[in-house]
């Protein structure tokens, strides 16, 4: 067709025409530029009905005070992305801002970082978590290719919703698409707590071994502190001759041996606790170590003033410790499945088999609130209300043998 066809519309309304192409192209006047200059935006479709909607969406934006530059209007997702992930250093934890600038990197913008940020869909989302969970993707190194897993995709829906969250309030986009998703579901993972039995085994082999680390596997399962809370435990956190166990701070790493520290996880997570007998012991077994080879190494010590160090006297790293907390269970003949933090979880359930009150037990392991506690541990409590039952069951047995004899 040679000449557009074209229809005339009101003021702000926008015209649209049919190129000589075939394509259609709408403009509208959305107002001024600083210099006093028409700010007139254009946008094309295939069909007019897609032309139609565009503009649209464009005359909604721009009455709402939701355009930015022109620069802007083409950002991408993966450019949205990599700016909001740098403004989240100053407002979360050093590791909470290093796992959202992984989540972005390897997945968001592979998986999105192409569709233009206005133009992102809900479909779009959906079908990005879709494929993460049923294509194999490559995980580098000599491992083989395998779909992301659940809760790494759930991970991402929320790292995404809080990107989108932000860009809302920055004006970029009308709404966050991820309101309009259920979030991915994550099957559930049965606890597995460590048990008595478990813990008792690798304690007496590990103080038979001479195991230096006998005494931090032994006040991970008395107190249910968290690994990265007794990796940061210094000796004046302690008072032995009390029998008590400050945490403050948590090891956010170590870089070579020197340890980073954070506040502990929440407000709640600063606590003192009481350490039974057994603990005590162990720690000053442990402290009457630590002194001879700090001595027998003098100035080569790395004197950071750690209750649990490596032999130089540096911080272990996470990995480390689980390396060491895994040979640790070999040699006792334990399940290779148990995790450090599941004697946690193991400390956590025997407070409740022994009838400690949730609040409690709740102030004891550092969360926020008893519900977080009472959620985490409901195995535990139907074993206790079973127990329960079975108690009232025998009162009022006794009390019908009292009545029929």
């Amino acid at each position: 067709m040679a000449e557009a066809k074209r229809r005339k519309r009101g003021h702000g309304e926008g015209t649209i025409s049919q190129r000589p192409d075939g394509r259609w192209i709408a403009q509208v006047m959305v107002g001024y530029k600083p210099d006093g200059k028409v700010d007139r935006r254009t946008v094309y479709g295939r069909t007019r009905a897609e032309c139609q909607a565009k503009l649209d969406n464009l005359r909604t934006r721009a009455s709402g005070g939701l355009l930015g530059d022109a620069d802007k209007e083409r950002d991408t997702v993966a450019a949205y992305l990599d700016r909001w992930v740098e403004t989240t250093k100053t407002s979360v934890r050093p590791k909470t801002y290093e796992r959202y600038a992984e989540i972005v990197r390897l997945h968001l913008t592979p998986g999105l970082g192409r569709h233009k940020l206005i133009a992102l869909k809900p479909d779009h989302v959906q079908r990005f978590y879709a494929d993460a969970l049923n294509t194999p993707r490559s995980r580098g190194g000599k491992r083989p290719p395998r779909p992301l897993a659940p809760r790494t995709v759930h991970h991402c829906h929320r790292v995404l919703h809080r990107a989108l969250r932000m860009a809302v309030r920055w004006g970029y986009v009308a709404t966050n698409v991820c309101d309009r998703l259920d979030s991915p579901r994550v099957p559930h993972r049965e606890m597995t707590p460590s048990t008595p039995e478990q813990v008792e085994c690798l304690l007496a082999d590990a103080e038979a071994r001479g195991d230096r680390l006998a005494a931090l596997w032994a006040t991970a399962a008395y107190t249910g502190c968290r690994q990265g809370e007794l990796l940061a435990l210094k000796w004046h956190d302690l008072d032995l001759d009390r029998g008590t166990l400050t945490v403050r701070r948590s090891l956010e790493k170590a870089t070579r041996g020197v340890p980073t520290y954070d506040d502990a996880k929440s407000a709640t997570s600063h606590r003192t606790l009481s350490l039974p007998a057994d603990a005590v012991v162990a720690l000053r077994e442990h402290r009457d170590r630590q002194e001879f080879e700090r001595q027998r190494l003098g100035d080569a010590w790395g004197d950071y003033g750690l209750v649990f160090p490596t032999t130089l006297g540096t911080a272990y790293t996470a990995s480390e410790c689980w390396r060491r907390f895994k040979a640790a269970l070999e040699r006792a003949g334990l399940p290779a499945s148990l995790r450090f933090h599941d004697l946690r979880h193991g400390n956590a359930t025997a407070m409740f088999r022994a009838g400690v009150h949730p609040k409690a037990a709740s102030v004891r392991l550092g969360h926020s609130t008893v519900q977080i506690t009472l959620d985490l541990y409901t195995h535990a409590q139907q074993e206790m209300d079973i127990d329960a039952a079975d108690k009232l069951g025998a009162v009022f047995r006794r009390a019908r043998a009292a009545i029929s004899g």
